[in-house]
């Protein structure tokens, strides 16, 4: 990821990167956000602390972390002494790597009930304490079952409107492309609740399912690469090696069907004469220029690289249009994508052309519904705070 974030913030002279302290060392954090910031880009530090019992192993070596699992204990999170000092760890990590906010840490919600509460307004208090010279965002975790309460939800609005923060970090637990509408729906709900506190929101572990989350006002989704940075698993934190599993197939990102095609796939394209319906808007770009362009499009070299940089790229681009002057406006575009890469999936499957591996037309209608019920239970209130 360093290497395409650096890439991209360069070209597109802007950006934040939200940094792993799971995948790199302090002195790595240090050296990488300075590149970062040379390209006019922005930093966050995700302290990554959904589960205290984690077992990766660059990310228990940081000072902020409770070393000792043998010895854990639950208590320790409700222990404001002890956390102060972890707390100063994390400023001092936020401190060098310039961050222009801090994000502050939050073990995974499996129940919006007395227990996670307590948990949460401990690690508030020590951030009101100890982070206190930047914006502060709350750190809101929640495991699938939680996102399907929408009872859960409405409760997690309300406690929050009294927290000291200036914005939320959301990390919400789901697989790639989500086939759930009440999943999609209290997201939004929680996002569109959130904003009208007047505060930011930023929604971690994200992909381009998510675009319809500007129908909730959300300020940014947060992207990268493999699978287990575009949707939250928190196993991630627990096994060393899960990369690698995902790394057996190129994916080429057409944005105008929100799908994912396989090279196989554009193979066939070619000898049906429909390569170029594949051309993001009827364009290419330096990313995949050698891949329209080599015949089979399969020996063109096209990489994880290339394919990697191409996604986020035009992920930008459509994020850059998915929030318009109004709620309906905005909601009428998201309909629009999403109704129009259905159409556009049917044309390419009428001339021989599909994909079911990472395909939006499974997902299409489960996002119209989603928004459909934001539309119902949220719309009046978006709409005269938009």
């Amino acid at each position: 990821m360093m290497g395409h974030c650096e890439h991209l913030i360069e070209k597109w002279g802007e950006g934040t990167v939200i940094l792993s302290p799971r995948d790199l060392k302090q002195e790595q954090l240090e050296t990488f956000s300075k590149k970062l910031l040379k390209s006019d880009g922005k930093t966050l530090l995700d302290p990554q602390y959904y589960n205290p019992r984690a077992t990766h192993e660059k990310l228990i070596e940081h000072d902020y972390w409770i070393n000792d699992s043998e010895q854990y204990d639950t208590s320790v999170l409700s222990d404001s002494k002890f956390l102060a000092s972890k707390f100063d760890a994390i400023k001092k990590l936020n401190t060098i790597t310039q961050t222009y906010a801090y994000i502050i840490p939050s073990v995974i919600c499996d129940g919006v009930d007395d227990i996670w509460f307590d948990y949460q307004y401990t690690f508030l208090e020590a951030a009101y304490k100890t982070f206190n010279d930047k914006e502060r965002y709350a750190t809101i975790a929640l495991n699938k079952d939680v996102l399907e309460d929408e009872d859960a939800i409405e409760r997690l609005i309300d406690a929050s409107s009294s927290w000291k923060v200036d914005g939320y970090y959301i990390v919400p637990e789901g697989e790639y492309l989500m086939e759930n509408t009440n999943w999609l729906a209290n997201l939004s709900i929680l996002v569109a609740g959130l904003k009208l506190q007047s505060r930011k929101v930023i929604v971690a572990y994200a992909n381009h399912q998510m675009l319809y989350l500007s129908c909730s006002r959300a300020d940014a989704i947060a992207s990268g690469t493999f699978l287990n940075v575009r949707s939250f698993n928190p196993k991630k934190f627990l096994i060393k090696n899960e990369d690698s599993v995902s790394r057996r197939a190129t994916w080429y990102y057409c944005p105008q069907a929100l799908s994912e095609y396989r090279l196989r796939a554009l193979d066939q394209a070619e000898r049906v004469n429909g390569l170029d319906l594949l051309k993001p808007y009827g364009k290419t770009n330096a990313y995949i220029d050698k891949l329209f362009n080599a015949h089979p499009p399969s020996s063109s070299g096209f990489n994880e690289s290339l394919a990697f940089r191409h996604y986020l790229d035009e992920l930008k681009k459509q994020c850059n249009l998915a929030t318009k002057s109004t709620f309906d406006e905005t909601v009428n575009f998201n309909k629009e994508l999403i109704n129009g890469s259905l159409a556009f999936i049917h044309k390419l499957k009428s001339q021989g052309i599909r994909e079911s591996g990472r395909s939006f037309e499974e997902v299409a209608d489960y996002n119209l519904d989603a928004i459909d019920v934001l539309q119902k239970e949220y719309g009046p209130l978006l709409k005269r705070k938009w």
